[in-house]
């Protein structure tokens, strides 16, 4: 979940301009800077998107990653038709209870984990093997990113994959939506509803990928 705060006015004194005379146009170098990224991060994602490349999801059991788990790992691998080709999912074997409200959210219950889950470092270690070098796509990229990382630090695997966001691609191509969250997109383009098992939210994902590219890329001609 991410808060947006509006940033206080320096107070200061408020120049007075003669009668006729705009104030100039201030220029920032960063808001430009930013766009720049932003058209460079759009070029890379629209370029990975005609494949072959992957749609990966995270549960965790909850937002920090310095006190929460990595829950389950689901992955599809999208070929360069737009056809799915493999897919992955693990639940792991948490070192915590599932907390009670992510059972709930999740559906995963201790149960499961205690009867199908394995330790994270394999868990891991089988979604890398099975992302090998694509560029990964997830919805919210930096949450997934967060945890990544810190399960790269945790067991030593590196996880090096260039990856995309498709949030930011949904904003793009359809700027005219009140929210981009998974469930309003998947209305929109008409793919499942996302259940917030990491697999089902995949395949939700690489629908609104595809769609998303299909609209982006038609603008680009």
């Amino acid at each position: 979940m991410t808060f947006y705060n509006r940033r206080p006015r320096t107070p200061g004194v408020t120049a007075t301009l003669a009668p006729g005379v705009s104030r100039p146009r201030a220029t920032s170098s960063r808001g430009t800077g930013a766009r720049t990224q932003a058209s460079v991060a759009l070029a890379s994602a629209l370029q990975a998107l005609r494949g072959p490349f992957i749609v990966a999801d995270l549960e965790t059991t909850g937002l920090s990653t310095a006190t929460c788990e990595i829950l389950e790992f689901a992955a599809v691998r999208v070929e360069t038709c737009g056809t799915l080709a493999r897919e992955y999912t693990q639940v792991v074997r948490t070192m915590s209870p599932v907390p009670s409200f992510i059972t709930r959210l999740t559906g995963i219950t201790q149960a499961e984990v205690d009867r199908h889950g394995v330790p994270m470092v394999q868990a891991f270690s089988s979604f890398l093997e099975f992302v090998e070098d694509l560029p990964v796509f997830f919805h919210n990229a930096s949450f997934d990113r967060r945890f990544l990382g810190a399960a790269a630090d945790r067991s030593g695997l590196p996880f090096a994959n260039p990856t995309h966001c498709t949030l930011a691609l949904a904003r793009h191509a359809w700027p005219e939506l009140p929210s981009h969250k998974l469930e309003i997109l998947a209305r929109h383009v008409g793919a499942s509803n996302p259940t917030h098992r990491a697999l089902a939210d995949v395949r939700t994902t690489v629908a609104v990928a595809l769609a998303a590219h299909s609209r982006l890329a038609a603008g680009e001609g």
